[in-house]
């Protein structure tokens, strides 16, 4: 779950994410992506904060560069590139597909909420988390046979209790079979998804050496 965090100076968004930070520790790995401008912030500045109140990791970028640990890479990439349950991004005002929290009156792209409470957003940070679970579970082929227009749509209904994984045709609770065929996905219901896994698994589960098979990946090209 990424949550992006832009305002003026002074604005409390330091504040807020620490507030966050503190509350989510205990059950949520949190990282922290910071935009930094003038340098890498020292002991005691907001990189110091986020690390002091449970951050398990914090990314400073600089200006066209990532400063710390890694290659300079693009907020994308470095955001790509993180595992956690929450990460939390600081600055970037400009960056149109992060959807952020707006501090005071200042101008910013991809604005969910202008001058919350904590509170509210630690309830948007937590049911965010919920539907990306939810999501994880569905097929994520965004067909549209269950009458939304996309998996995530169907998450967020599943989420209200206003659908259930059962009305979409491929969601498959034992396994998720994913088939592309020159380079266009097939879809298969929840028998030829069992069909098929079960007869991969049990060629693949003669051969010596294989243990319990959790996931298969097979790609087949055919010369011409």
């Amino acid at each position: 779950m990424i949550l992006g965090f832009c305002g003026f100076s002074d604005s409390g968004k330091t504040t807020m994410i620490e507030k966050i930070i503190e509350t989510l520790r205990d059950n949520y790995s949190v990282a922290v992506v910071k935009h930094v401008g003038h340098g890498v912030d020292t002991r005691g500045k907001d990189s110091d904060r986020f690390r002091r109140v449970g951050a398990k990791e914090v990314v400073l970028i600089g200006e066209g560069e990532e400063v710390i640990f890694r290659e300079p890479q693009t907020l994308f990439a470095v955001l790509k590139s993180l595992k956690h349950d929450v990460i939390l991004v600081e600055g970037f005002k400009g960056v149109k597909y992060l959807k952020k929290v707006c501090l005071s009156d200042a101008e910013c792209e991809g604005c969910i909420m202008r001058n919350p409470t904590v509170d509210k957003v630690l309830e948007h940070i937590k049911r965010e988390i919920e539907v990306e679970k939810i999501l994880a579970k569905l097929p994520n082929f965004n067909c549209g046979d269950c009458g939304h227009r996309n998996c995530e749509e169907m998450a967020r209904a599943i989420y209200r209790g206003e659908d259930k994984f059962e009305n979409c045709r491929y969601w498959n609770p034992d396994a998720l079979v994913s088939v592309r065929v020159n380079g266009k996905e097939i879809y298969m219901g929840r028998f030829a998804q069992d069909v098929v896994m079960n007869t991969i698994a049990g060629l693949l589960s003669a051969f010596k050496g294989v243990g319990k098979i959790e996931d298969v990946e097979i790609k087949i090209k055919k010369s011409s």
